[in-house]
């Protein structure tokens, strides 16, 4: 997260922690992929923006060995202390924790081999500047990769009122704090406006099904966001409640679906200077 945004909107507590360690785990896969295409060299430098408790720095670590560094980035004080935890209980030694602003971490320019970030994007009001910054961190050969997702795919089958109301709530929370959830979709053209060569792009949406806990997740978001959606006024207390427990009751039968807002990658190489 970055200093540009007052409140990171989903929580920093302990069952945010295990939301978001399970959420790692599930798009591990996708990560491996990416990473294997950014050509990260041992005893390389990597930075990951937005790092929250754990991020990819773990599949980052195992890449650049023992005389690699990778830094965990992130502007909330509570993410790095879960952070700090998950790390030790996994033997990260690696891994160096930092606390600051990703449009402005005061790194060092030119000094990373790869800069990451998945999932800040769509939720802070400046990827622009973010975007920059990473840019700005890479050695001129190195890569920069994103990982952020639209909603274009996001549905349950059967459809509901009460998925359609939620969803529709979450998306004018959003933007008005000035982020966007289909921000997936502009990754490669913000990346080529920057300049990077040899760009990459690939997507990937999740179907969940009874027993899935991700099938939950806009119910779950929509009770973690339940302060900010009623101190602007988008939703009565009554109103949230109902399409809530409603929405709860939808997904937990056990013929409905649903299809997960679509992760999109991209990735590109910095220029070497002539």
């Amino acid at each position: 997260m970055t200093t540009t945004t007052p409140t990171y909107l989903l929580g920093a507590d302990t069952s945010e922690r295990q939301r978001m360690l399970m959420q790692g785990e599930m798009f591990r896969p996708e990560a491996q992929r990416l990473l294997d295409r950014c050509e990260l060299p041992p005893g390389g430098r990597a930075i990951d923006i937005g790092c929250g408790p754990l991020g990819v720095m773990d599949l980052l670590a195992d890449r650049v060995g023992p005389t690699g560094t990778v830094v965990g980035l992130d502007a909330e004080p509570r993410m790095l202390d879960l952070a700090a935890q998950t790390a030790a209980e996994r033997g990260l030694a690696n891994v160096k924790l930092l606390t600051a602003d990703a449009a402005a971490t005061g790194l060092p320019r030119d000094s990373f081999d790869l800069a990451h970030t998945r999932l800040v994007l769509m939720n802070v009001p400046d990827a622009d500047a973010v975007l920059d910054e990473m840019v700005a961190l890479v050695r001129p050969g190195g890569t920069v990769a994103v990982q952020d997702v639209d909603w274009v795919s996001r549905i349950c089958e059967p459809p509901h009122p009460a998925w359609d109301r939620i969803k529709s709530l979450v998306d004018q929370l959003w933007r008005t704090n000035g982020m966007d959830v289909r921000l997936g979709r502009r990754l490669p053209g913000m990346l080529r406006r920057r300049g990077l060569t040899d760009l990459g792009v690939d997507a990937v949406a999740r179907v969940f099904q009874e027993g899935d806990a991700y099938r939950l997740l806009l119910a779950d978001r929509a009770e973690l966001c339940r302060p900010a959606l009623l101190e602007h006024g988008l939703t009565a207390a009554a109103e949230l409640d109902d399409i809530i427990g409603e929405l709860r009751e939808h997904l937990s039968r056990p013929d409905t679906i649903v299809l997960h807002a679509t992760l999109f990658q991209a990735w590109g190489r910095k220029p070497v200077r002539p």
